[in-house]
């Protein structure tokens, strides 16, 4: 009788699983991926100094610092560990990219960057290709890995590149580039030159609405053109005009205002900082008249102090500054036209599209969206309009709210996830490329990890750390059933 007592509260034991504070610290373990060959995880065991590995699907939430060791963790293993202290482990392959992002949505003319990393022990050639059509190409040194393309987006709609290592194909780039309001030049300068000439044609000839006013003589100037009255106001003058109340209202109404012609560097700063409120620094670089840009480009022997808030082209010798909805840009480029004389048409248009691209004026109701959006993931968008925003954006048949940001009264951002893979409709008259999970597999892994990471590095897991819930091993239960069996089989047999 005592012993069928005895088993009958072993077995209510073993049902109801009795658990128990311990203020001992938990022991660490290291979690992997299906995916991992087991020389790595053992080479990671040894190196982490971790006793205990398990697969993540098999966790049953025991152990605490957790390892995590892969990339391809589900969102439903990774939230499983939201009580835990997560180290997560990260270990690149040779020639995966590790870090890429993009503009998602551009207008006509903007400039699109493309910044990544990528890693490598071997020198690299990276390019980028539009429809075979070579965009942009980059070489890589050894053990650097860092990246970046910049070229104007000319193609409307939907465009995909195709971004390529050596002769292998990584992945492909897509974005959607909407049309640009006109935009009206205005040409304004005291001496008429060839520089300005040549410019001036080139603007016309790209299909630009062009405006000069180009004084001759004291009392003579030559004005050519007409303003539109919806158009963006882009004005390019030379540092005589700074002190002029058009120069002064442009700025005032958002305009993009470009100095170039300049002789006095220094000088020229100066006044371009008090006039329109900047903060550009320059440094002599040489005791030359002029320094090398480019094989077939010169500049003056300065060049821009890198700032923050400044984005700066050809070297060091142009920068550009956004002035509250206005951008301000100063070149020390010398001409340029000689190199559309000598033939190089392609060369000269590829300097104007990127000065130009960079100085675009800020539209109303500018969209920004960064790439890559990676469908069941949480993505960013931001609406930028000077007049009243909606509360809500339409994304394919989803309304997403729109948070106003406490900075910038005319901005608003919205964080959605994408139900859905390829191109989605935005607001009726925007697309953007939503990412299926076998595209850029390496950057999703990424991406999920920096979200989950971001979402629960404020919670505090010092109380599980401290005071660990403890129960009793399932070799233990085995082990006392066995024993309180036995007993009950030789009980009988020693008595009789």
């Amino acid at each position: 009788m005592a012993l069928n007592f005895l088993f009958g509260l072993l077995l209510i034991a073993y049902i109801f699983q009795p658990t128990w504070t311990s203020n001992l610290p938990e022991e660490a373990i290291l979690l992997y991926s299906s995916e991992l060959p087991k020389d790595e995880i053992g080479f990671w065991k040894d190196s982490l100094k971790v006793k205990r590995t398990k697969q993540i699907s098999k966790f049953q939430g025991d152990g605490n610092p957790v390892y995590l060791l892969g990339s391809d963790f589900s969102e439903q293993d990774l939230l499983g560990l939201w009580n835990k202290d997560i180290q997560w482990v990260t270990d690149s392959e040779r020639g995966s990219i590790t870090y890429l992002n993009w503009k998602g949505i551009l207008r006509k003319g903007e400039m699109q960057v493309v910044k990544g990393r990528i890693e490598s022990t071997d020198t690299l050639r990276l390019s980028l290709a539009q429809q075979g059509e070579l965009l942009a190409e980059t070489i890589i040194e050894a053990n650097s890995g860092i990246f970046e393309f910049e070229f104007p987006a000319q193609v409307v709609g939907r465009n995909a590149l195709d971004l390529m290592m050596n002769d292998s194909l990584l992945g492909r780039v897509n974005f959607f580039v909407q049309p640009s309001k006109p935009i009206q030049y205005k040409l304004q300068f005291a001496f008429p030159d060839a520089e300005i000439r040549t410019l001036t044609q080139y603007l016309i000839n790209s299909g630009e609405q062009v405006n000069e006013q180009i004084a001759i003589s004291k009392n003579a100037v030559i004005r050519s053109g007409n303003s539109e009255p919806d158009s963006l106001q882009f004005l390019i003058i030379d540092p005589a005009q700074l002190s002029k109340k058009s120069t002064l209202d442009a700025i005032d109404q958002g305009a993009s205002v470009l100095v170039m012609n300049g002789n006095e560097v220094n000088n020229d700063v100066s006044a371009i900082n008090k006039a329109f409120g900047t903060n550009f620094k320059v440094k002599r670089t040489s005791n030359e008249e002029s320094r090398v840009i480019d094989e077939d480009l010169g500049g003056a022997p300065y060049e821009f102090e890198s700032i923050i808030a400044q984005k700066l082209l050809f070297d060091n010798a142009f920068a550009v500054q956004q002035i509250g909805n206005a951008k301000v840009g100063l070149s020390l480029l010398e001409s340029t036209f000689p190199i559309k004389l000598a033939g190089d048409s392609l060369r000269y248009q590829a300097i104007w599209q990127q000065i130009l691209g960079a100085m675009l004026p800020q539209e109303s109701g500018a969209v920004e969206l960064n790439q890559p959006v990676f469908g069941g993931l949480q993505a960013e968008i931001q609406i930028n309009e000077e007049e009243s925003i909606a509360d809500f954006i339409a994304i394919e048949s989803d309304s997403v709210f729109l948070q106003p940001s406490l900075v910038n009264p005319f901005s608003r951002t919205g964080r959605f996830v994408s139900l859905d893979s390829g191109w989605v409709s935005l607001a009726d008259s925007l697309e953007f490329y939503s990412y299926a999970a076998g595209e850029w597999p390496s950057l999703r892994a990424t991406k999920l990890r920096a979200d989950f990471l971001t979402m629960y590095s404020n919670k505090d897991t010092s109380s599980t750390i401290n005071n660990s819930k403890e129960k009793i091993s399932d070799w233990l239960w085995f082990g006392m059933f066995l024993l309180v069996l036995t007993l009950i089989w030789l009980e009988p047999k020693v008595l009789n």
